[in-house]
């Protein structure tokens, strides 16, 4: 670089050495100098030079405490009365006068949540009302401590006072055997169990299920645990939203370990419930806060799984699956056609099915909640196949029997288990087919049925035209004998002297099942839809599916969004599973929309969280985001159809829940003591653990530092340069220089 640069300026006085000799002494040594520092600042921005060297630097080791704040540790199980964390905390004070002139201390408190103190002055400002105890949070909070260069400290031990209560939801033993230097834990608190004066009854654990189906029978178990009450009858409670609806009696027994008590429910609303197991308590208690523990449930109606069997690949049999049943978001199905004798083309949107045939084994067919058989003859269903499904049917599922060529009477299931299951006389298979166009006849029970809800406008009654015009009339329907005695017609063919049922319903054991003779119900769709007019068609057969599987609820041709958690209760740092169902102007479901969740914590931060496409059915969505506090938690999802906003109905869930902290009030030295193993550390109880700081290496660490000097600045030299040879310019143009 000094060689270029000597080069460069001994060249350039050389080319203007005639120009300078015209000039006095002063001026050609100002252009001179100019053009040399042009020239100088030039080389550096190509060279980039650096004044680099060693320096040797001094530093005390650091020691981190990490001190458990958590509502456990406000327990009073010491001799003195103290609570585990006034030990604690005088613990680490008494140890920061010994340690200060020696290492660089670090305090960090943690309950869920981890947090930095400045000094130990901030000790007396804690008090232990932590939700929860994350003591992997704790460790790994300690591995981000860095110096004031932002540099990783050399750190000579981690000090990890606790009760070792953990409880949420990653297991520290995964960090320990990872962290970079030792951790010795502090066992803080005894045994409750172990002393024989104490007495206490405890609910340790609550199996609810997170998910409840509205109306099914559901089990609720609780654990409970008495110490020093062997023989004790006591009263165990549940609740549902506060309102008590079980209670069960419970005589203590002296076995180590817990009782089970259980209680059967059959929830009857949809929404998220609260259960609470409570035992009143007793005069003897200490601690009546774990006297009673809650979970948190959804109770939902049970998915829908519709299996479609078509016998020919006809068009009815295209409407209903691409317009119907891929468009319905609250639909699994699976639609086999069959393209050649006894061979079935499969079109599912239920995600790891294997089937490719009509299935013959009662476990799969019980997957399903309604069958939809279509232009099948009855010799490609076995009778024991038959009988499979409705057994199914009985037990609470749906039949619908399409009409067709090859279904109904002229499919030949006159006779058989399904024939005789449906809620019309069959006839022979040469009862035949109407040909003639027509629109289905309501009946008065017709025109109040669900499957009609809102679209009975749509249809003639036995009185009265239709209300609305403009609806494409069936090519005809598969004939019937008669409705069976005790089958509730809801529509009939007026071009039929005897109006003949086109759709009718009856009960079959706990199930129901259904005759449709019409099989070109593709014109309700695709008429009105070129027309740009309303079309009954999803409503239609939504309902009917609906209906048929024991669901009255109303299908709506509208835009809508609705979302939902996986449940409704998480353990601390578990994430949140997030869902949303977008319906388009149509009520079909759409893949397009851009959906986001706008959610609101506990202490009313916000953030958003974008939600993609989930395989399925049709117009699902879904994400997940990390809570990073305790408490409620409100979900809002959002998107836009056709312009407009659409806005969710809001889903609350609960991080954590109540009294956490008291499900385990023993200290847990198996847990502190596993981490500090790990580790390479060492585990002492609090009133043995001043041996651990009278261990600690003191001596003063020095470590050789390389640094670095840039010996240029490319925007300030930039800068520079353009104003010496701006200068060299005018000051050329004021000496009369070319």
């Amino acid at each position: 670089m000094l060689l270029v640069l000597a080069g460069a300026i001994a060249l350039a006085g050389l080319f203007y050495w005639r120009a300078y000799g015209m000039l006095r002494r002063g001026q050609w040594q100002i252009l001179l100098l100019l053009r040399a520092l042009s020239i100088l600042i030039v080389v550096l921005l190509l060279f980039r030079p650096v004044f680099s060297y060693h320096k040797q630097l001094t530093e005390r080791a650091a020691v981190i405490f990490l001190l458990d704040r958590s509502a456990s540790m406000g327990i009073a199980d010491d001799a003195s009365g103290k609570t585990r964390f006034e030990q604690a905390r005088e613990q680490i004070s008494d140890w920061w006068l010994k340690l200060e002139d020696s290492f660089d201390l670090r305090l960090i408190e943690f309950s869920d949540q981890t947090r930095r103190l400045q000094d130990a002055a901030e000790l007396a400002t804690l008090v232990s009302d932590g939700k929860a105890t994350s003591l992997s949070r704790a460790l790994a909070a300690s591995t981000k401590e860095r110096d004031e260069n932002d540099q990783p400290l050399d750190v000579e031990a981690v000090i990890l006072l606790s009760d070792g209560a953990h409880n949420s939801a990653r297991s520290p033993l995964e960090l320990s055997s990872q962290m970079p230097w030792p951790v010795h834990t502090v066992g803080v608190g005894a045994s409750l169990k172990s002393d024989i004066s104490y007495r206490d009854i405890q609910v340790t654990g609550l199996n609810c299920p997170e998910r409840m189906m509205l109306n099914n029978k559901a089990k609720i178990n609780a654990a409970v645990e008495g110490v020093g009450l062997a023989g004790r009858v006591i009263q165990v409670f549940l609740d549902d939203d506060g309102q008590q609806i079980a209670e069960s009696e419970l005589t203590l027994d002296n076995i180590e370990g817990s009782q089970t008590v259980e209680f059967e429910i059959r929830p009857t609303v949809k929404g998220r419930h609260t259960y609470t197991v409570r035992i009143p308590p007793i005069s003897e208690e200490k601690i009546e806060e774990n006297n009673q523990r809650t979970a948190v449930s959804l109770v939902v109606e049970p998915g829908l799984r519709v299996l479609y069997i078509e016998g020919t690949l006809r068009a009815e049999y295209g409407a209903l699956v691409d317009r119907f049943l891929a468009k319905d978001p609250d639909l699994e199905f699976c639609a086999l056609v069959q393209t050649r004798p006894n061979h079935f083309l499969k079109r599912t949107n239920i995600e790891g099915l294997q089937l490719t045939s009509i299935p013959s084994d009662a476990e799969t067919i019980n997957t399903f909640d309604v069958f939809l058989i279509g232009d099948l003859d009855s010799t490609y269903l076995k009778p024991e196949q038959q009988q499979l499904i409705l057994d199914r049917v009985r037990q609470g599922a749906g039949l619908i029997m399409l009409g067709g060529y090859h279904s109904l009477g002229p499919g030949g299931y006159g006779g058989t288990p399904i024939g005789e299951a449906l809620p019309v006389v069959l006839g022979s298979r040469d009862i035949g087919q109407l040909t003639d166009p027509f629109l289905p006849t309501l009946t008065p029970e017709g025109a109040r049925h669900p499957i009609f809800a809102n679209i009975a406008h749509f249809f003639p009654t036995e009185t009265s035209p239709p209300e609305q015009d403009g609806l494409p009339p069936l090519d005809g329907c598969t004939r019937v004998a008669a409705a069976r005695p005790g089958a509730a017609v809801l529509a009939t063919c007026a071009i039929d002297v005897a109006n003949m049922p086109v759709l009718a319903v009856q009960p079959a054991g706990e199930g129901r099942s259904a005759v449709f003779c019409g099989d070109t119900t593709r014109k309700w769709q695709q008429g009105p839809r070129a027309m740009d007019q309303e079309s009954p068609f999803l409503r239609f057969w939504g309902q009917m599916i609906r209906w048929a599987a024991g669901r009255s609820s109303e299908v709506e041709a509208k835009a809508s969004i609705v979302c939902t958690a996986d449940k409704s209760y998480y353990e601390p740092d578990e994430p949140v599973k997030i869902s949303a169902i977008v319906r388009d102007d149509e009520g079909q479901a759409t893949g397009s929309a851009q959906v986001r969740a706008r959610i609101k914590g506990p202490s009313g931060g916000q953030e958003e969280v974008e939600l993609g496409v989930v395989a399925g059915p049709a117009g699902h969505y879904g994400a997940t985001f990390e809570p990073r506090e305790q408490g409620t938690f409100e979900i809002v999802a959002v998107t836009e159809i056709g312009g407009k906003p659409l806005e969710a109905e809001k889903v609350l869930v609960e991080i954590g829940r109540p009294n956490l902290e008291f499900d385990k009030l023993d200290l847990d030295e198996k847990m502190l003591a596993q981490i500090a193993s790990d580790s390479g550390g060492r585990y002492l109880h609090i009133t043995a653990a001043s041996l651990l700081v009278d261990q600690l290496d003191r001596t003063i660490r020095k470590r050789e530092q390389y640094l670095e000097k840039p010996l240029f600045w490319p925007p300030a030299f930039w800068v520079l340069f353009v104003g010496l040879i701006t200068t060299e310019w005018i000051l050329r143009r004021r000496f009369q220089l070319r």
